[in-house]
Order: structure tokens, then C-alpha cells, then sequence
């Protein structure tokens, strides 16, 4: 009803407005505004009026609209004629209502899509099978819940793009609808990556030395070394019975999903950012205006960073997990025990229980530049291990071990560049320090 007052009050101003400017000219000379005589100024004196005795009229019916909604455009639809036909006359800006109507419903509306996403991401990633979609083949590397988000946020942008083109809208309310965009996507990816089930403690992180001084106060006689290093085994394999079932649960392919989903929501982004500027060009003077740079990458870049942090964190909680909690106990017990030299404690059958999990990232991470960085990843935490392994006051090193062990370092950086899975300078870098630790380790 509100809306089709607005309209009909509207209409009704507009057509008496163009009645005026038929012969208020013969007026002008009658008005005393500091205009006397010139040409239209007692059209513009009558349309000034016409301003301020709206005014009372529109107020009640405009509070009504609080939200985007069909009755609040038909509304904003009746005045964006007449604020257009007050500025042919008056020249200046006019119908200041319009204007604080469109930023009432702006800031209401964005205020209803806090919740209404928050709701949403919540529902989507309770309800989320981590699986993915297999409506074409091959099966599509990320899940459903990201698609629903990013399917939600489409149909909202196009909301608002119909909004903000019935009446150009200030740089505030602009900001207002991006920022929700921006913080929602932002925690989607934070809850996806803190999904990932916490590790229990590793002695090979943190302080090592003392850890590892643990192991060795209840190391075995030479003698009994076999069956000392499986009883050990045993129990570090158990780890928290709190979070084992849990940890078994959740395994590599649910995590590269988790990363596939976030490294996505980042390329969505971007594309909502695309549609916004291309309809709505004043965001691109917001997006220089925010970041300092220019374009369209700049729109909500802030979000595009909250998913690559997540990406990166989910990176390396798979390199933690693969290393510390599923080899974690063969680098305690077996790595280097009783001797280097004997060819069972070597690092090659680390790196053969190895081998699948590299595969596995390889299959299961869609974007090469995150699959890289997951190897990356995993490649730096095993060289740390290693490094605990080197340093740790159980284990002991002499000139005759310094041959093997290089050999070995040599082995992990072949391991890692075969097949060209990561670049040679890069593993080089990596395995750099192993070599200078091994040589230390070994000196007479």
C-alpha cells in the first residue's frame, strides 16, 4: 500500500511539475529569491516548494521500508522520475529522501544477510558429506557446500546490482553490501579450515631435544632392539584416544577437499567482484580508493587473502599430519636405531609409506599451484623431523655414518623431484641445511 502511495504522490507532483514549466516563465519577474527576472527562476522557485510540502507526506510512507523488497523499489522506481525532473529545474541535487531511502534499505538489507549467510555457511558445512560432486565425470575436486555459498552469494549480488541501478548509490553503501560479502566468504574458509580435527602434540615439534631425550630414556639394550622399537611403535601409534577415531576419520581426500573448496571460493570471489564492477563502474574508483592499486582484483581483496591463509593452513596441517602423527612414530623409534648402518633404520622405507600420500595430493588437489605448495609443505615438516631425528641426544653419529646419511638426503631430494613434483632449486633449498647438520653430526 506504501509503496503504491509513493507512486501515485510521485506521479501526481511530476505532471503538475510539468504543468508549471508551461507557463511559470511568465513569473519570473514576480519572484524574489535573489533570481529576479532571470529566466526560470520561478519554475525553480516552484519546484522548491513542491520539495518541501512532500516532504510530510513522504516521510510516513517511506519509514515503512526497512529492507530490498518489491514495495521499497516500486517506491524507489515513483521518485527516481521526480528526483530527475527536480534536478532538471533546480540544477542541484534533489529529493533527499530518495537518497536516505536507498541507504536505509541498503543498510537494513545487509544487516539481514548477516544472519541469514551466517545461517546459511552454518547449515551448508553441518549437512557437508565431503565428497565431491559427481555430477560430471570426472567427479568435480570440490564439495557441496561451497557451491551453495557461492550460488546464495550470485543470486544476492543480482539483487543488488538491480538495487543500486534504480538509483546510484554512495561509496558507504557500496562498501556496506562488499563487506558482507568479504566477511562471509572470509568465515566460510575459516571454518573449513579450523574443521580439520587437532593434532595431538608431536616429539618431533617444539623442543625436540627434550622430547626425544623421553624416547631414549627407555631405550632397550642393542640386544632386544627389535622388539623394543615395535613395543614402542605401538604405543606412540595410538596417540590420544580422544582424537584418533576422529583423526581416522577425516582422511587426505576430505582435506584437499577442504583446500579445493577454499582455493575456489577465492576464484568465485573474484568473479563476483568482476560482475559487481562491470555493472556497477563506481565500485571501481571504491576498489582503488580502498586498496591503493586498480582494477577489479582489488574488490574485496581483503577476502581473497582470508582464503589463501586458509589454503595455506590447510597446506600445512596435511604436511603436520602426514609426518608428525602417521610417521611420527617411525622417526622416533626406527629412524637411525641402533645404527645408521643398518639398512632396516635407513630413510627409504619412510619415504616408500611415503610415496602414496604424495600421489594423493597430486590426484586429489584441483589447482597445480596449491598441489605444489601442499609438497612444499609436507617436504619442509619431513626435513624438520629429520633435523629432530639428527639432533636428538638418543641417537649417535660418527665419521663412518657421514657416507649413509648424505646418501640419504640425496635420496629425499631425488624423492621429492622425481616426476617433476616440486622444482630442483626449491628442494635444494630445502634439504641445504641437512646436508650442513649431517656433516656436523658426523665430525670426529
Amino acid at each position: 500500500l506504501e509503496g503504491w502511495r509513493v507512486g501515485v504522490l510521485a506521479a501526481a507532483v511530476r505532471d503538475e511539475l510539468e504543468a508549471e514549466g508551461r507557463f511559470a516563465r511568465c513569473f519570473d519577474a514576480c519572484v524574489d529569491d535573489g533570481a529576479a527576472d532571470e529566466e526560470g527562476s520561478a519554475l525553480r522557485y516552484a519546484a522548491r516548494l513542491f520539495e518541501r510540502e512532500i516532504d510530510e507526506d513522504l516521510q510516513p510512507a517511506l519509514s515503512t521500508f526497512v529492507t530490498i523488497e518489491a514495495h521499497a523499489l516500486e517506491a524507489i522506481r515513483a521518485l527516481s522520475p521526480l528526483a530527475a525532473a527536480f534536478r532538471s529545474v533546480c540544477g542541484e541535487p534533489a529529493l533527499p529522501q530518495l537518497q536516505q531511502l536507498c541507504a536505509n534499505l541498503s543498510a537494513g538489507w545487509c544487516t539481514q544477510l548477516e544472519a541469514l549467510l551466517a545461517e546459511s555457511i552454518g547449515r551448508a558445512v553441518e549437512l557437508e558429506s565431503w565428497e565431491p560432486i559427481s555430477g560430471g565425470r570426472p567427479a568435480v575436486l570440490r564439495s557441496s557446500s561451497v557451491v551453495d555459498l557461492f550460488t546464495q552469494l550470485d543470486q544476492l549480488c543480482d539483487v543488488f546490482i538491480s538495487f543500486a541501478s534504480l538509483q546510484p548509490l554512495q561509496p558507504a553503501d557500496l562498501r556496506a553490501f562488499t563487506d558482507v560479502v568479504e566477511r562471509k566468504v572470509g568465515s566460510y574458509v575459516r571454518i573449513v579450515a579450523e574443521g580439520c580435527v587437532p593434532l595431538p602434540a608431536s616429539a618431533l615439534e617444539g623442543d625436540a631435544r627434550r622430547a626425544a631425550s623421553a624416547v631414549a630414556s627407555d631405550e632397550a639394550p642393542a640386544t632386544s632392539a627389535g622388539r623394543s622399537r615395535s613395543s614402542r611403535a605401538k604405543g606412540a601409534a595410538a596417540g590420544p584416544p580422544a582424537n584418533k577415531a576422529a583423526l581416522e576419520a577425516q582422511p587426505l581426500e576430505q582435506l584437499c577437499l577442504r583446500l579445493n573448496n577454499c582455493a575456489w571460493a577465492r576464484e568465485q570471489l573474484g568473479k563476483l567482484a568482476s560482475k559487481l564492477v562491470a555493472s556497477l563502474p563506481d565500485l571501481t574508483a571504491l576498489a582503488r580508493t580502498r586498496v591503493g592499486g586498480g582494477g577489479v582484483d582489488t574488490l574485496m581483496a581483503g577476502g581473497a587473502s582470508q582464503c589463501d591463509a586458509a589454503c595455506d593452513a590447510i597446506a600445512k596441517y596435511v604436511a603436520r599430519k602426514v609426518v608428525y602423527y602417521e610417521l611420527g612414530s617411525a622417526f622416533l623409534t626406527q629412524l637411525y636405531l641402533p645404527s645408521p648402518l643398518d639398512p632396516a633404520s635407513r630413510l627409504a622405507p619412510l619415504l616408500t609409506r611415503l610415496n602414496p600420500t604424495l600421489a594423493a595430493i597430486v590426484r586429489g588437489v584441483a589447482l597445480a599451484a596449491w598441489s605444489k605448495q601442499a609438497l612444499l609443505a609436507v617436504l619442509g615438516t619431513f626435513s624438520l623431523a629429520l633435523t629432530a631425528v639428527l639432533e636428538a641426544p638418543n641417537r649417535r653419529y660418527a665419521p663412518a655414518h657421514r657416507t649413509v646419511l648424505l646418501q640419504d638426503v640425496q635420496r629425499l631430494a631425488d624423492f621429492f623431484m622425481d616426476g617433476g613434483l616440486l622444482d630442483e632449486q626449491v628442494v635444494a633449498g630445502s634439504v641445504s641445511p641437512l646436508r650442513a647438520l649431517v656433516e656436523a653430526s658426523c665430525a670426529a
